[in-house]
């Protein structure tokens, strides 16, 4: 076994057989809450696990008090809620590991637990209740918060529980999320703003015809595909090409088109107009 000189080191030794051996304690057991009638703890695996798979965790609890330790839980997982629990009462708490072989020595909580009512009701911490994103992309909404016990959210849009699809314009409008748990409940508003392709500007006309210019006027589209239009891109066409090219990019809802010869209206709908 190497080591280096100057350094302090811990040993120890594990006898197993062919037959294997019992498991050594869990590690280290954190409390993690407790109520007015309950205490979670969770704990950390043993660092041996004496030659077989863990079957499951006790957990035996023993009030200040009292000279015998009880069975309170038996958990595959690596924590345990404990209900039943006296309110003002001091515990102890302890835990062991079993596999095929048996039980480990117990391993215990450093501190005893007095059980008094730590729960708060939940408390919505969002620094802006205001998000966007682009149709078809999928929107991840984290909402920071606090509460003892954690508490469970539901999401809501119009009444109805969401379900995750990706975001199209029927989603844009107000979401409400609700947080629970024992101590209370709390709603927060989130606004979600879908951005895509705005739709054509409205009642495109002319209004003046000369030799040699014609003047365009449109409204803003119906749409505006969730943001402010930033400008309105003009084409116009030859009526004998189908190639249409861009004359102007404008913020303003107006424009004068210099043409070449007198102009005369062949085809106008909401969206264009072909001028030869």
């Amino acid at each position: 076994l190497a080591t280096v000189e100057g350094c302090f080191y811990n040993f120890r030794v594990l006898a197993v057989n062919e037959f294997g051996a019992v498991p050594l304690p869990p590690g280290k057991i954190t409390l993690s809450d407790v109520t007015s009638n309950s205490a979670r703890l969770s704990w950390e695996k043993p660092d041996h696990d004496g030659g077989s798979k863990i079957a499951c965790y006790i957990v035996e609890m023993q009030a200040k008090g009292d000279e015998t330790w009880t069975v309170c839980s038996e958990s595959k997982a690596l924590e345990a809620t404990i209900n039943g629990l006296t309110k003002e009462r001091e515990y102890f708490f302890r835990v062991s590991a079993v596999n095929e072989k048996g039980k480990s020595e117990p391993k215990s909580l450093s501190v005893p637990v007095i059980v008094k009512n730590t729960s708060a009701e939940p408390i919505i911490n969002l620094l802006s209740n205001t998000f966007s994103v682009k149709a078809g992309n999928d929107l991840k909404i984290e909402v920071p918060f606090k509460g003892v016990p954690p508490p469970t959210a539901a999401w809501k849009k119009d009444g109805n529980i969401l379900k995750e699809t990706n975001a199209t314009r029927i989603d844009v409008g107000t979401y409400e999320v609700t947080l629970t748990n024992s101590a209370g409940t709390t709603s927060a508003e989130i606004f979600v703003n879908v951005f895509e392709r705005p739709g054509p500007p409205s009642d495109l006309s002319v209004d003046e015809v000369s030799a040699d210019f014609v003047s365009l006027s449109w409204n803003p589209p119906n749409y505006t595909g969730g943001c402010q239009i930033s400008n309105y891109v003009v084409e116009k066409r030859d009526t004998g090409n189908t190639i249409w090219q861009t004359v102007s990019a404008t913020r303003i809802q107006n424009f004068s088109l210099p043409l070449q010869q007198n102009p005369a209206i062949v085809d106008s709908s909401r969206s264009s107009m072909t001028l030869s």
